[in-house]
């Protein structure tokens, strides 16, 4: 091995997400909201926290891996150095915060756009054969993130031990946009209807107005509150929305009591996502056996299914004493819908499972490092994390083709894309980026570049 050759580069696959950011005017937007009077770096501060949120999607876990950039120099200019992001984060106080979320907003405006004027429109979430045409499906989940110490600043005891943050998350699973991060210090809870709430009206301001009509709502059983429900079941107060929520509700003995009340006739057989019937799987609404008054006040309409199935062996630790002496699960939710089946009621809000998976990429792109013990930095740094995720779902629906490649995880795309080595030459007044002829997806990568290219983006 040697090396000695000066042509070569790293992470050529993160130039079509560069190209993307510029050409649909992210990174412009950005460096608009840190802009500061009387004020003019050396680096367009817009364009280093763009490049930022690419080293986090090529797996940077800290500031300073942004450095490997370097590599790319004499396609993207001069890199800046480790202390110049940093004051880069720092000068992002909570005024330069909310104008990154804004241009992250127009951002996002555009490219939903752009999917919306595609032949084959845009992405309507489908659940067991059935499509959910014009329903902007948002799912909020909180997550904890550990900390080695405590010498970070607001981080606390969290729910589920340990020390660290408990931050808040909102995407929309129509497109896998992560539409907002709330970042909470470590003592938060899940259930907090306040925080909730704030983050369901910062996602729901996220996404263009056309969407915001009909939602479905879905968290899980943990995060569930009066007022959150309440504050949905009115469409966050504006007159002419029509939402639904979905969430889990506990089971408790009188929730059981309630589903041995249930008569058998009633029961019916839940089906799977594609809408096949499952063996040894039951659903039934038992909301006329339960006492919904303190409920049903200010969230008329609301139901409780409950779902009976085998006790899987990996839930047995949290089964209740009666499921594990029937071996049998029961899982209840709370809907709000007045029409739909049961079984595919449930299965609409058994795909809320999705937003783990979001989650998970969350904290593959960034999500799980704070960086700093100063909560400034880290906050700024959670906001970019935030819009290299809406970037990424971008890219994904508008330079990868439909299949396996658009919905691969963030890993296999760093494996099979963004760290693709390439070699420059220059001939004929350009520069050419050489990519390995005998890699398999370096025609999907090529295609994403001139996909990219020609998208029609209005100036």
């Amino acid at each position: 091995m040697i090396g000695d050759d000066e042509r070569c580069v790293a992470l050529a696959g993160l130039l079509p997400m560069r190209l993307l950011a510029e050409r649909a005017g992210l990174t412009a937007g950005i460096s608009a909201a840190m802009r500061r009077p009387d004020y003019h770096p050396d680096y367009d501060r817009g364009q280093v926290l763009v490049d930022l949120g690419l080293v986090q999607l090529a797996g940077g876990q800290a500031i300073s891996d942004f450095q490997a950039l370097a590599h790319l120099e004499k396609l993207i200019g001069p890199v800046p150095s480790t202390p110049t992001v940093w004051r880069s984060l720092d000068e992002a106080d909570a005024v330069q915060v909310t104008r990154i979320h804004q241009a992250t907003r127009r951002f996002r405006r555009l490219w939903w756009a752009i999917l919306k004027s595609r032949p084959e429109g845009f992405p309507w979430l489908s659940v067991a054969g059935r499509e959910l045409t014009g329903i902007t499906v948002i799912d909020l989940d909180a997550s904890v993130v550990q900390v080695a110490s405590d010498q970070k600043e607001n981080a606390k005891p969290t729910y589920k031990g340990g020390v660290g943050f408990v931050p808040n998350l909102a995407t929309c699973d129509n497109v896998d946009d992560l539409l907002m991060i709330d970042p909470r210090p470590g003592n938060a809870t899940s259930n907090d209807a306040a925080d909730n709430i704030a983050v369901l009206t910062a996602a729901i301001a996220a996404i263009p107005g056309s969407y915001r009509r009909r939602v479905l709502v879905r968290l899980d059983g943990a995060g569930f509150s009066h007022k959150l429900l309440e504050h949905i079941a009115t469409g966050g107060g504006v007159h002419g929305r029509s939402w639904e929520f979905s969430v889990g509700w506990a089971c408790t003995d009188r929730e059981i009591d309630a589903i041995d009340a249930t008569p058998k006739a009633v029961w019916q057989n839940a089906t799977d996502q594609d809408g096949a019937p499952l063996d040894d799987t039951w659903v039934a609404d038992i909301t006329g056996l339960l006492d919904l008054s303190e409920w049903t006040e200010k969230t008329p309409g609301l139901r409780i299914i409950a779902r009976d199935e085998p006790l899987h062996p990996k839930y047995t630790a949290r089964a209740s004493d009666r499921e594990k002496a029937r071996g049998r699960r029961y899982q209840l939710i709370a809907v709000n819908a007045r029409t739909g089946q049961l079984a595919w009621l449930d299965a609409r809000h058994r795909s809320h499972v999705h937003v783990e998976d979001d989650v998970k990429q969350a904290k593959a792109i960034g999500l799980n490092r704070w960086p700093s013990r100063h909560w400034k930095v880290n906050v700024a740094w959670i906001t970019v994390v935030a819009m290299a995720a809406s970037l990424l779902a971008a890219f994904r629906h508008l330079g990868l083709p439909d299949g396996d490649l658009r919905k691969a995880s963030i890993k296999s795309l760093r494996f099979r894309l963004f760290e693709v080595p390439g070699r420059i030459t220059y001939g004929q007044r350009k520069t050419w980026l050489h990519l390995p002829a005998d890699w398999p997806w370096t025609p999907d990568l090529t295609a994403s570049w001139q996909t990219i290219k020609t998208l029609p983006i209005p100036i």
